[in-house]
């Protein structure tokens, strides 16, 4: 089976920021973490593969489409959330409705089990939503439509501890099939350690180090104390 997503010789300048990636690969059936320092370039990274921003140089590939060149292609298999991803000013179940004429594949029967299991009240206006349930709202928007890559930059801003893992857990149950992958960045390093099969370790702009999460981190250390041992942290 196909790359995913396939990164050569990528650079992302901005300002006197520089973000380069010489070769990169998301393989169906990965949870990627995607982990570094604030001002790492996670953040960059997440938003190219999601066609909001262009790298200056090189070549990035999502299901096998260029997601600046094809970006309708690339966002109908590709569901991206930020904490700071805007919504529509609408109820929250009127919002649904809206999004759902976007999508041909949007899973009403997916949308109303989420929203039982996030316990939200669809009749609530968007503004009115606190933080962890604005992140709820997003992650639903990114799900919905059963992407083949979901990216999550930051999935688990406002929420405790018990809502963190319930959401994590949810993306992995929605995201079970094997020919789908998930790319998340998150400063919830147990989290993170405790659901990414692979990692790819970010620091001022460069690649420190990737690979499978078990190799890199051993059983002997945590992801936070490993971040630090590579000067990532």
């Amino acid at each position: 089976m196909p790359d995913l997503i396939t990164v050569k010789n990528l650079v992302a300048e901005r300002g006197a920021f520089r973000l380069q990636i010489p070769d990169w690969t998301v393989q169906p059936g990965a949870v990627v973490g995607v982990v570094g320092p604030n001002g790492a370039g996670k953040t960059t990274l997440l938003r190219i593969l999601a066609g909001l921003d262009a790298a200056n140089e090189g070549q990035v590939s999502v299901l096998g489409n260029d997601p600046i060149a094809d970006p309708t292609r690339v966002r109908q298999d590709l569901g991206f959330m930020s904490d700071d991803m805007p919504l529509f000013r609408q109820k929250v179940g009127r919002l649904f409705w809206t999004l759902s004429g976007y999508w041909p594949r949007w899973n009403a029967a997916l949308v109303d089990e989420l929203v039982k299991r996030f316990d939200l009240d669809l009749s609530r206006g968007v503004w009115e939503l606190s933080k962890g349930q604005g992140t709820r709202v997003r992650l639903i928007c990114a799900l919905a439509f059963e992407p083949k890559v979901v990216v999550l930059d930051e999935p688990a801003t406002g929420l405790d501890v018990a809502g963190r893992r319930a959401l994590l857990e949810t993306v992995l149950d929605v995201v079970s099939e094997p020919n789908r992958s998930v790319i998340v960045s998150s400063h919830q390093l147990a989290d993170l350690q405790r659901i990414a099969d692979e990692l790819l370790v970010l620091s001022d702009g460069q690649v420190v180090q990737r690979g499978p999460t078990d190799q890199l981190v051993g059983d002997d250390r945590t992801l936070e104390e490993a971040l630090v041992q590579w000067g990532a942290a």
